[in-house]
């Protein structure tokens, strides 16, 4: 059961009468089509107007259907016992599916033991992290190739590196490559991303983050890579004590509700210079290697624009708090008072870097990339779960990218980063029973994938008022995390 979201009545045998189907594969719409619902999954996609008996009918008045969305960078599971509020907010915005980028040995014991939480309309745990790697599991080499054996015996889907060096990095991914389990996450700012991108990482978050993608499209490369290698690793203890694990999440928790309040000035300066000495040329060669070697990119740009703007009204006081729990608004709000104290040099590289990032984005979607839709929602200040995903397809419009493109992040390559390419991601027979209605054509403008007017999730189908109503539920007791 859930707080927020009442079950629907309309399941089972359900017929989404007359919508256009928008194929994320091709870009075709398809207009006058009847999807037809068994259970939790789709029957047939035939021509509309032929009876289906004992089927509930939702009428779809010529709205187009997309398959719903996935974020494939969150944390909702950073609170297993309290999702409820997170879940619901993800379905009110059409968000059926995440990838877990902070995992625990006790969240997959849970998942193995089915015990994870699910309440009324949850979203499916597509992908999930064991302990992110850090000095303390992974602070030498040994420690590193010993983690990811760990994590690979205890049946995570994949190893984040989270706060690791070249040398701990890249014994990681040679061990997670033997074993066949995909690593990805942070580069270490020691790290050229080729060397990543050519050692067979899996994906690359947040663009990096930091300078260190950067450096690589920058005409004075040495330079840069010479001052972002003063970037220190947090104050993490490398020797394994009684209650250093929970202490440790304790300080990377209090770490990513913003880590750019902990930017030196040095950084700041090695943003300018890598930002003062972009090389196009260098930044497509980059591309193309990613392209060769399939290294995804998971830019998470509301994630990185929260973070450079970390005082910035936008998110401050953005109306959608209103659905976050209190607890987290406190470390947000603590956040931002410690980043509007950065000196002016630092506030205003940070600041900067955002049109680089942009640039970047574009760089690699023009190339072809292969590239997820992700937004770091749960424990970082500013981002509001199921809406930032929104928020990310607004950015990623910024950055000039078109709206097939967006749309096919968020589900079609969503399918393919997982390795279940044909297992979700289409309207199509066989394909789950998670649906988006939209009011407008999301191949027109991106801003159609906001004009939601109901969400199937698993075959239950909730109107555009179910859908208010919960936010409404939620705004009356805050719940988000």
């Amino acid at each position: 059961m859930s707080r927020y979201v009442q079950p629907s009545s309309i399941n089972g045998r359900v017929v989404v009468r007359d919508v256009i189907v928008v194929d994320p594969l091709d870009g075709t719409r398809t207009p006058g089509q009847d999807v037809v619902v068994e259970g939790n999954r789709i029957t047939s996609v035939t021509t509309t107007g032929a009876p289906v008996s004992g089927a509930h009918v939702v009428e779809g008045r010529g709205r187009f259907v997309v398959p719903a969305f996935m974020d494939m960078h969150m944390h909702a599971l950073n609170t297993p016992e309290d999702v409820d509020g997170t879940y619901a907010l993800m379905l009110a915005n059409g968000v059926v599916g995440f990838r877990q980028m902070s995992g625990s040995r006790e969240l997959l014991k849970s998942r193995r033991e089915g015990t994870l939480p699910r309440p009324t309309g949850a979203p499916a745990l597509k992908a999930t992290a064991g302990d992110l790697l850090t000095p303390l599991n992974a602070g030498t080499v040994d420690g590193a190739v010993q983690a990811v054996r760990e994590q690979h015996r205890e049946g995570a889907d994949f190893v984040k590196a989270g706060m690791t060096t070249r040398e701990t990095f890249l014994a990681a991914l040679e061990e997670a490559n033997r074993l066949g389990i995909r690593l990805g996450g942070h580069l270490p700012a020691d790290l050229d991303p080729r060397e990543a991108a050519r050692g067979g990482v899996w994906s690359i978050e947040h663009l990096g983050p930091g300078v260190t993608v950067f450096a690589a499209a920058s005409s004075r490369e040495a330079e840069v890579r010479a001052k972002n290698a003063t970037r220190k690793l947090p104050p993490i203890p490398k020797v394994k004590i009684p209650g250093a694990e929970k202490l440790v999440m304790k300080l990377v928790k209090s770490i990513a509700v913003n880590p750019a309040t902990r930017t030196s000035e040095l950084e700041a300066h090695a943003y300018e210079l890598a930002d003062g000495s972009y090389d196009q040329q260098k930044a497509e060669e980059l591309a193309a290697l990613f392209v060769e070697h399939t290294t995804w990119q998971c830019p998470t740009l509301i994630r990185v624009h929260t973070q450079q703007f970390g005082d910035s009204p936008e998110h401050t006081e953005d109306p959608r708090r209103r659905y976050m729990a209190s607890g987290e608004l406190r470390a947000w709000d603590k956040s931002a008072k410690k980043f509007s104290k950065l000196p002016d040099v630092t506030r205003d590289a940070l600041h900067g870097h955002w049109a680089a990032q942009l640039r970047m984005t574009k760089t690699f979607a023009d190339a072809g990339v292969p590239m997820v839709a992700g937004t770091d929602a749960c424990g970082a200040a500013g981002i509001i779960p199921g809406f930032s995903l929104h928020d990310e397809f607004g950015h990623l419009a910024e950055a000039g990218l078109d709206p097939l493109t967006i749309l096919r992040m968020t589900t079609i390559e969503a399918a393919r980063f997982l390795g279940e390419e044909g297992e979700f991601g289409q309207v199509a027979v066989g394909m789950p029973a998670d649906l988006v209605i939209l009011d407008e054509d999301p191949l027109e403008d991106h801003i159609a994938l906001t004009k939601i007017a109901g969400v199937m999730r698993n075959g239950s189908w909730w109107s555009r008022a179910d859908l208010d109503a919960v936010v409404e539920r939620i705004a009356a007791k805050p719940g988000a995390h």
